[in-house]
């Protein structure tokens, strides 16, 4: 396991922790890994670049104009005044299936609105394998697992890159989710996954974890030198 795998590993047991403590309906556990979203930054772009955002730190969005409204965002990176980039970050513990056309058509809309601001856009999106299904109760009524569709729908958003709606960059991240421990165990080997080869090689490439910040730091350079 590489070393920035460990860490995300690390954020995502210590969120997940932070979870099961505060529930569902708080975002504690947000901070702590978009605390971790922001370090991996840091390390690739160095000190010399602002970063804000909803983090142990600063514990509030930040507040970005778009072209068509103003927005919240996860994590924004800036230089100078200069607002350069912007990392929208999701980890999903719970009840994925319900709500991932609704992740994805929110992705859609954010993406546009800064992109056509000339504003750098990345998005990191996490989940455990398997993900809980909650009942309002709070008791797990099953576990669900990405399908080969759900892979497919972000395939093909990576695939129109360079269009507004799509992000500059994007990456899926995937932990192992010990239901008898009710604990974060380790990240997910995607070949044990129920898809096609083909799904786990857009894993493994396009849609890498670990190819995710010094891909999305060239952006953010490239966007300051260009400017």
């Amino acid at each position: 396991m590489i070393e920035l795998e460990k860490r995300f590993l690390q954020a995502a047991q210590t969120s997940y922790e932070v979870f099961i403590e505060h529930g569902p309906r708080s975002n504690e556990k947000l901070k702590v890994f978009h605390g971790w979203v922001q370090d991996e930054l840091k390390l690739e772009l160095g000190d010399e670049y602002k970063f804000m955002g909803y983090t142990p730190d600063d514990g509030k969005e930040a507040l970005v104009s778009g072209l068509y409204y103003d927005k919240r965002v996860d994590i924004l990176i800036s230089r100078d005044g200069q607002e350069l980039g912007v990392v929208s970050v999701k980890f999903v513990i719970s009840n994925y299936w319900q709500n991932s056309v609704n992740y994805l058509e929110q992705q859609l809309g954010e993406t546009a609105n800064l992109r056509r601001k000339n504003i750098v856009y990345g998005n990191l999106f996490c989940v455990t394998n398997p993900i809980p299904y909650n009942r309002r109760s709070g008791k797990i009524a099953r576990y669900e697992r990405l399908r080969e569709h759900d892979i497919q729908r972000y395939a093909r958003l990576v695939s129109d890159r360079g269009h507004a709606h799509a992000p500059d960059e994007m990456a899926i991240g995937i932990v192992d989710l010990d239901i008898q421990r009710d604990a974060i165990s380790g990240v997910t080997d995607v070949s044990t996954l129920n898809i096609t080869e083909a799904s786990r090689d857009v894993l493994r490439n396009e849609l890498s974890l670990p190819d995710f910040f010094p891909r999305m730091a060239n952006h953010i350079r490239e966007k300051r030198y260009s400017q």
